[in-house]
């Protein structure tokens, strides 16, 4: 009677192991295995939980995840992205995520991503204007302003990265 017992719980154990293993490998592809990847334009990890990710959907169908803002528009205003879809950031105030192109960036600001200076993604362009005064940020753009000389400038020494 003990024996039978013994080999029950065996058993029951290992069928929770193997249900554990097959849950581990079932390739979650979804947002919460992306959100934790690395950023598609410099390498740094990207935390689920960070409130500065930015992605889009390159014309091939590959989903990019980067670590800032200003990482997704280097790409985004670039050739790779020249055709990508549904580009997206994490809005501020919200700390949610929303399409890239129906946010204000407030530019020059003394908020930092954790790539340095950074654009702030902000809804509305009262609330951007706001958090400008607010930050004494340089100006507030919207999404078709954020231009390539715009991402260099911010890219350039003493922009870049603050780890």
């Amino acid at each position: 009677m003990h024996r039978a017992n013994v080999l029950t719980r065996l058993v029951l154990t290992a069928s929770m192991v193997l249900a554990v293993l097959a849950a581990c490998a079932s390739g979650d592809t979804g947002a919460s295995a992306q959100a934790a990847g690395r950023c598609a334009h410099c390498g740094m990890r990207v935390p689920a939980d960070s409130t500065w990710r930015a992605g889009l959907t390159t014309a091939s169908g590959e989903a990019l995840l980067f670590d800032a803002p200003k990482c997704m528009f280097r790409i985004l205003r670039g050739e790779r992205g020249r055709d990508a879809r549904e580009p997206w950031v994490i809005e501020y105030y919200a700390s949610e995520r929303r399409p890239a192109s129906s946010l204000v960036y407030v530019l020059g600001s003394d908020v930092e991503s954790p790539m340095g200076r950074d654009l702030v993604p902000i809804e509305g362009r009262e609330r951007a204007e706001r958090f400008q005064r607010d930050h004494h940020a340089q100006r507030v753009l919207t999404y078709d302003e954020v231009t390539s000389s715009v991402i260099d400038e911010l890219f350039r020494p003493g922009g870049g990265h603050a780890h």
